[in-house]
């Protein structure tokens, strides 16, 4: 019995809702946080203190003469130090690398940490409503860079025209147009247009002015320097991670984009493969819609969704209505599973 009624609330937890993952992602996933040692032996430079606002980073400066040997030997990634200053940069935790990247503390090489072009184009791309950004890092060899760009420009365009929007999303200003019985998982929260809708940016490995993002895009993972890599971006700058142009096929991409495109069945973005990049993005400002929407709220066994801490509900009277019809089938599901499972139980003895 006791299995039973897990098993029970497992559905009800499983139930996907209808906004497509990508979407989901954008609008309901705060990027992981990056953190960013800078080290030096001596005073730390001023301008290489700075670092702006809407940045998926937390800061720290320091100076190892004044630590003790114990406190240095607490900074990961210390070792590989060669030159002061340096910066160590540590991913978020869900990387499986916890390596951090080591980069010359220089403000030029602060700058390409923080932001670079390509990252600007992918941040408009999403959220100007394109539901994933392929971003194609060209290698050494032309041809092979030439036939990935094919084969993904062609496949996108099949995907684009064979994919749909999951039916039963609902437009932020259709709310209370609907019916009383809309599940507010399905509410997009922002005007941003909902599309199937991909675009390729394509960026050399040999950019300098890309380093640090191509070293944060590939979890700082060494591929053949010849070989093309495709990596697709979406929500808040969240990938699966990069693929080898040698081994992608169309039905690799296809699959790719059905996912992401597909409703969000885990809701909880650590239940979601990939990891996060590091963006200066505004995000809540861009996404904003004057809708509030409150998540459904999972059990404390489970990660909690990352969304804005200041979700409260508009109109409390409509919610609890919703909230005490969802109670009434819950229970009354519950009651006849447990009245099935006790009849069953009682024949077997």
């Amino acid at each position: 019995m006791k299995k039973l009624i897990l098993f029970l609330c497992l559905i009800t937890q499983a139930v996907p809702c209808q906004v497509p993952v990508f979407r989901y992602a954008l609008e309901r996933w705060e990027a992981d946080i990056f953190r960013l040692q800078l080290i030096t032996r001596g005073t730390p430079p001023a301008d290489l203190q700075s670092t702006p606002e809407h940045l998926n980073l937390e800061f720290e400066a320091l100076d190892l003469d004044t630590l003790t040997a114990a406190e240095q030997l607490s900074i990961v990634g210390l070792e590989r130090i060669t030159k002061y200053p340096s910066f160590l940069l540590h991913p978020p935790e869900n990387w499986k690398n916890p390596e951090p990247i080591v980069f010359p503390g220089t403000s030029s090489d602060l700058q390409k940490i923080i932001d670079s072009p390509v990252r600007q184009l992918i941040k408009n791309d999403l959220l100007s409503g394109h539901s994933t950004v392929w971003v194609l890092v060209e290698g050494t060899d032309e041809e092979a860079n030439e036939t990935t760009y094919q084969q993904l420009e062609e496949t996108l365009k099949k995907a684009q025209g064979k994919i749909t929007i999951p039916e039963g999303v609902i437009q932020a200003d259709q709310v209370g147009k609907v019916g009383a019985d809309v599940s507010l998982d399905d509410v997009l929260r922002s005007t941003i247009p909902l599309k199937i809708s991909f675009k390729i940016e394509r960026v050399k490995r040999s950019d300098l002015a890309e380093q640090p993002f191509l070293r944060i895009l590939t979890a700082n993972r060494p591929s053949p320097p010849e070989e093309p890599l495709v990596v697709p971006i979406f929500g808040r700058g969240r990938t699966p991670g990069p693929l080898l142009g040698s081994t992608i096929t169309p039905d690799t991409i296809m699959n790719a984009c059905e996912y992401l495109c597909g409703a969000c069945s885990c809701q909880v973005k650590s239940g979601n493969p990939g990891y996060d990049i590091l963006f200066l993005a505004n995000w809540r400002e861009k996404l904003n819609s004057g809708l509030v929407v409150v998540d459904k709220k999972l059990p404390n066994a489970l990660p909690t969704l990352n969304d804005e801490s200041n979700d409260e509900p508009e109109d409390k009277a409509a919610l609890n209505s919703s909230s005490a019809k969802f109670t009434i089938i819950l229970v009354t599901g519950i009651g006849v599973i447990l009245i099935i499972g006790t009849v069953l139980i009682l024949k077997k003895n």
